[in-house]
């Protein structure tokens, strides 16, 4: 094959690198971080709930879920209370400001969507996404476990700084 898939690959990692400044830029101003959106949506969709089960629910370690809910906690995102069932054990709340940054930041996330995307037609869209999934199928056959699979890379992520995608 005469292509040149390196650069292929490159530019997918370009890609990546370039979305993530993006979002980190559209976040900067919020009193959320990179990795907290998803903590956010699950509290929001499953309401209260503890550390652990956070942490199983985002494939990350209880370590890094208590770092992210320590920060969010001094931002006034979300609060523990005492759980009436079991006093020995917390749970996590979201607060109204919680529930309205997140609102507001996955207002900008479509709007990045949108700019993403733009200039390109629904076929595009549907054939880009098609291929996009066979990628992920030709990586991923040989990943036994995908689930630990994603939880290693995510750690790995936080051990080279920052919270991650959590």
């Amino acid at each position: 094959m005469s292509f040149d898939i390196k650069s292929l690959t490159r530019s997918f990692m370009d890609f990546e690198c370039y979305r993530r400044f993006v979002i980190h830029n559209t976040l900067k101003d919020s009193k959320v971080y990179f990795g907290q959106p998803p903590i956010l949506d699950y509290l929001i969709e499953n309401g209260s709930c503890t550390q652990n089960e956070l942490s199983s629910a985002m494939n990350v370690s209880p370590a890094s879920v208590a770092v992210s809910i320590k920060r969010m906690q001094k931002s006034g995102l979300v609060k523990k209370v005492n759980d009436t069932a079991d006093m020995r054990c917390n749970k996590i709340t979201i607060t109204e400001l919680g529930k309205n940054q997140s609102k507001e930041i996955h207002a900008r996330f479509d709007e990045i969507d949108a700019k993403m995307y733009s200039g390109f037609s629904e076929e595009e869209l549907i054939q880009l996404k098609s291929y996009i999934n066979r990628i992920n199928n030709n990586l991923t056959e040989s990943i036994p476990d995908k689930r630990s699979a994603i939880k290693m890379l995510k750690e790995s992520m936080l051990k080279d700084g920052g919270e991650g995608n959590v």
